[in-house]
């Protein structure tokens, strides 16, 4: 595994907390395709990376499931 260079990490923080501040607005996010109608798993572009994650809306949490580049990033 290869560890995402500061400069990428400091960018992908600020923007999962951008999103996390407000989530109702416009931040590129979308639901995964196939994912469970149940617990369906979401997806943001934030640069060449993706992150999927969880959105629990009762006790308004994020759950980060992984984040990677664009080129080998599975959904």
């Amino acid at each position: 595994m290869l560890a995402i260079p500061t400069e990428h990490r400091i960018h992908i923080e600020l923007a999962l907390k951008k999103f996390s501040a407000n989530p109702g607005q416009q931040h590129d996010v979308v639901k995964v395709r196939d994912s469970p109608k149940v617990a369906p798993r979401y997806r943001i572009r934030i640069g060449e990376y993706r992150a999927t994650f969880f959105i629990f809306h009762e006790i308004l949490l994020i759950e980060i499931i992984t984040i990677g580049k664009k080129k080998n990033f599975e959904y």
